[in-house]
């Protein structure tokens, strides 16, 4: 029997126009109703990850950041894996000498020295006063100093574009991987980014500890996805789903392919558990 479902968000709850479908909310509403507790497991700071929550309407255990952050509810952060703060530094001087695009997180705000807006359109948000970004943005010419004066620490580093680069993104994920692999987690949520964070964190040790907290089986788990960064959970879930639209080795990982983000695969897949219950 499943018990606890988590669900990436961008690439598999989203469609390919950033928004939620009618039929996915519906979907997760009907698990939720049934006894099943959905988790959002994203690679999206917490704030961005809460907005989707209310659509849901269920304020259940939230995974932010790639694992990097663990919330029991919306307004209850159990626990956060942060990045040492002399590494952070390491980061922003190796992206300034690369002249490598970066942001990073704390909590719920988003830092970096120069904004690109198509980098965050996923984060907007149909408002047509006030507030149109689901995070604060902050932009400064030195992030990290601002960040670290305040008092606070980085969850999550990304280095985007990096098909755009002078360096051949071959190149850049070499030396991304010889300088910090030892140090970092690094994973993607697409083919033109990668994503840093805390050595202890991704998506499923996070999931595994709400688990423990909540006193749910490994095996009453399912988890669903379409990119690198979902593969732990995908491959160590009981269950492990895979969007139709997920890259080729996530795919390889997964016990069930299901539709894609823009065809109900979300739908199939919460069918699919429905039943399975229901059999048991």
């Amino acid at each position: 029997m499943i018990k606890l479902f988590a669900f990436d968000i961008d690439g598999t709850l989203l469609d390919s126009s950033i928004k939620m479908p009618d039929n996915n909310i519906k979907a997760l509403r009907k698990l939720n109703d049934s006894g099943i507790k959905t988790i959002f497991a994203s690679g999206r700071v917490l704030s961005s990850i809460r907005y989707y929550q209310k659509i849901i309407g269920y304020d259940n255990p939230i995974v932010a950041t790639n694992g990097s952050m663990i919330a029991l509810a919306s307004n209850n952060i159990y626990k956060t894996y942060y990045i040492d703060d002399d590494i952070l530094k390491e980061l922003f001087e190796f992206c300034k000498e690369l002249k490598l695009e970066f942001h990073f997180y704390d909590e719920e705000n988003y830092y970096t020295n120069r904004v690109n807006l198509d980098r965050i359109k996923h984060l907007k948000i149909d408002n047509d006063y006030g507030m149109n970004y689901q995070v604060d943005l902050i932009i400064k010419e030195d992030p990290v100093s601002y960040l670290l004066s305040q008092g606070k620490s980085a969850n999550k580093f990304q280095i985007s574009g990096i098909d755009k680069n002078k360096l051949s993104k071959e190149e850049i994920v070499s030396k991304v991987n010889e300088k910090f692999a030892d140090k970092l987690y690094i994973t993607s949520s697409g083919s033109n980014l990668l994503e840093l964070s805390n050595k202890n964190s991704s998506k499923w040790n996070s999931i595994s500890e709400i688990c423990e907290i909540l006193g749910i089986s490994i095996e009453e788990v399912a988890a669903i996805g379409d990119s690198y960064n979902d593969i732990p959970m995908v491959k160590n879930a009981k269950l492990g789903f895979a969007m139709g639209n997920a890259n080729e080795t996530l795919k390889k990982y997964s016990d069930i392919i299901v539709g894609d983000n823009d065809s109900s695969g979300i739908v199939e897949a919460c069918d699919y558990v429905l039943r399975l219950n229901k059999n048991v």
